[in-house]
């Protein structure tokens, strides 16, 4: 295996062992010795990846005295520069991966139809999705469509999970507005095995729709954020500076 590779995966490794057991800023990691014999690796290739997490300020070690975290291994999404959620998760220091779990054509529930603003009887396509950080799936995501998407009969195949591009690639009317909603929940039904989860787990849950510049719906997405991994942030400016 090349170096370059089992370094990113000793990497890996060792930001799950700190959301495993839950470790926050200025705890211990285990010995050196521990640490490569649970791995699995030798101390040279673990005190590589120990460098580079050190760069990248995910730990501290001091001489003679162990090796801490220096932050939680938490990925920030801000709210106010829109970024693509695999921008977000590779600059936390994750490798981001995306599963599609199933794309149909459907009659949407009333909830859903009132947020699109289409009627019972309109078909939405229906896509449901998980983004992974290496291995931990971060979000669960069910995006709707509206039939103004359909019309222009898009690659599905295609897409690869950014909504905002895609849709742009694909209409003629330039988005508008992602307007989202968000509110903390405890984790219940599908999200939970999603997300692996104990029922009652606290979560970040979003509702986003996209509008046109005519404020037309073209997707509504229901989001369900691992709060053990990622957190939303936002600054609010209160002064022009001069």
């Amino acid at each position: 295996m090349a170096t370059n590779s089992r370094i990113t995966q000793v990497k890996a490794a060792l930001r799950n062992h700190v959301l495993h057991h839950h470790l926050e800023t200025g705890d211990r990691l285990p010995s050196e010795g521990e640490m490569a014999k649970m791995l699995g690796v030798s101390r040279n290739t673990l005190r590589e990846a120990y460098v580079a997490l050190e760069n990248e300020g995910f730990i501290i070690r001091r001489h003679g005295i162990g090796t801490f975290v220096a932050r939680p291994p938490r990925i920030k999404d801000s709210l106010n520069a829109f970024a693509s959620f695999a921008e977000i998760i590779r600059t936390a220091g994750y490798t981001p991966h995306f599963e599609t779990l199933l794309i149909k054509t459907m009659l949407a529930p009333q909830e859903i139809c009132d947020q699109m603003q289409v009627q019972l009887t309109d078909t939405l396509v229906f896509i449901k999705r998980l983004v992974f950080a290496d291995e931990h799936p971060a979000i669960y995501i069910n995006d709707y469509f509206s039939p103004e998407v359909q019309a222009y009969h898009p690659d599905w195949d295609a897409f690869d999970g950014n909504v905002v591009q895609f849709l742009s690639n694909t209409l003629e009317t330039p988005l508008y507005q992602l307007h989202s909603r968000i509110r903390a929940v405890s984790l219940s039904g599908e999200a939970t095995a999603m997300l692996r989860q104990p029922p009652g787990t606290a979560a970040i849950s979003v509702q986003s729709t996209i509008y046109t510049i005519k404020h037309s719906p073209v997707t509504y997405s229901k989001l369900w954020f691992n709060s053990n991994i990622i957190e939303l942030e936002t600054v609010r400016v209160l002064h022009n500076a001069q």
